[in-house]
């Protein structure tokens, strides 16, 4: 698990973004996410990464349709329609908000992990931190059960305030632990919620070939 201080701030780019068909103004990113299912083509796409000055382009299904492979895509994030948001802020590595964080080159190197990727996220409630880090991470370790062999996995925490070091090294062990594959592209983030009582993790990991 890298552990680093956020440098995002380097620029005022965003780092992700959600785009959508016909809009009058593409506010530059340099990570242009897109809903599959919003019939893009080929030069849509090419005017996107154009007009958003966009390193990579990332499309999100939320449907189980087949979609053509496009080679212009650096990768494909399956997730739900209602978790669309939850992926761009994850990808977003200005939203971290602690000394533990990404950068936009840790996430661009994700996407090279792999073509397909999948979406997942736990989260618990309660008085006590450490109890709902600990059940949080409990459900996460299920929902990764298929991503043992991963090639990368980006973790991201929310919270109320800031964890302590030790609640960081608790969830990274028990996710290194569950993976199989040592040369696994692992990153740990870490943002801010004003939901008072909730611990959550979000994870985008790379899904077997």
């Amino acid at each position: 698990m890298k552990y680093q201080l956020d440098k995002s701030q380097i620029n005022d780019l965003s780092c992700a973004a959600l785009y959508r068909p016909n809009i009058d103004y593409f506010p530059p990113a340099i990570i242009a996410c897109f809903i599959i299912s919003d019939g893009w083509d080929v030069q849509a796409l090419l005017e996107l990464k154009g007009k958003a000055g966009a390193d990579i382009l990332v499309g999100l299904q939320t449907d189980d349709h087949k979609y053509e492979r496009l080679d212009i895509i650096e990768g494909i994030v399956r997730c739900q329609p209602d978790e669309v948001n939850d992926v761009i802020a994850l990808l977003d590595a200005k939203s971290a908000s602690t000394i533990i964080g990404i950068d936009v080159a840790d996430v661009i190197s994700l996407f090279e992990c792999g073509y397909s990727f999948q979406f997942v996220q736990a989260s618990a409630t309660g008085e006590s931190e450490f109890h709902m880090i600990k059940t949080a991470t409990y459900k996460m370790i299920g929902l990764l059960t298929n991503a043992r062999n991963t090639k990368g996995v980006l973790i991201g925490t929310q919270s109320v305030q800031s964890l302590p070091l030790e609640a960081f090294a608790y969830i990274s062990d028990a996710i290194e632990g569950l993976l199989s594959n040592d040369n696994a592209f692992t990153y740990l983030s870490s943002s801010m919620t004003d939901e008072p009582n909730c611990f959550r993790l979000k994870a985008v990991y790379a899904e077997e070939k």
